[in-house]
């Protein structure tokens, strides 16, 4: 009878991978900005270093929750800034390597944007992002029709 899906089944649906997302995004900021940080401006001081790396991942983040808002407005073109933000901060960690980083650090700042990467990629991303068009369509149509009566 009605062709619109439950918020109850649309969250349970995409909500996940959604959030997995963002977190991965975000994970992505706590580790690769503070060896991005070390290995490339090794002059800084040790305040210095966590001054920059606190600025830099505040206004990352920044960018990571408005793109993620107009995602969720249904603007999927909005994913390709934190693709990139996801590509440049593992082709940035990737060769600090020669520096001799934190194992675990090391691994992490390279896990967290491929599996960013992975979750954009998704069948199940793209379907949300897909639905979420529809979504900010009929929101027009609505729009259009309340405003002529």
């Amino acid at each position: 009878m009605n062709e619109l899906p439950s918020i109850r089944s649309f969250l349970s649906t995409y909500f996940p991978v959604f959030m997995g997302a963002i977190f991965a995004c975000i994970f992505t900021l706590v580790f690769a900005v503070p060896v991005f940080f070390d290995s490339y401006m090794p002059s800084l001081s040790m305040a210095d270093n966590a001054k920059y790396s606190f600025l830099v991942g505040i206004a990352l983040t920044l960018v990571i929750v408005h793109c993620n808002f107009m995602i969720a407005r249904g603007r999927p073109q909005w994913m390709w800034p934190l693709v990139m933000l996801l590509g440049v901060c593992f082709l940035g960690v990737l060769p600090t390597l020669n520096d001799q980083p934190n194992g675990v650090v090391y691994a992490l700042s390279l896990l967290f944007p491929l599996l960013g990467l992975l979750l954009f990629n998704s069948k199940r991303h793209r379907e949300m992002r897909q639905k979420l068009v529809e979504v900010r369509c009929l929101r027009q149509v609505m729009i259009a029709r309340h405003r002529h009566r």
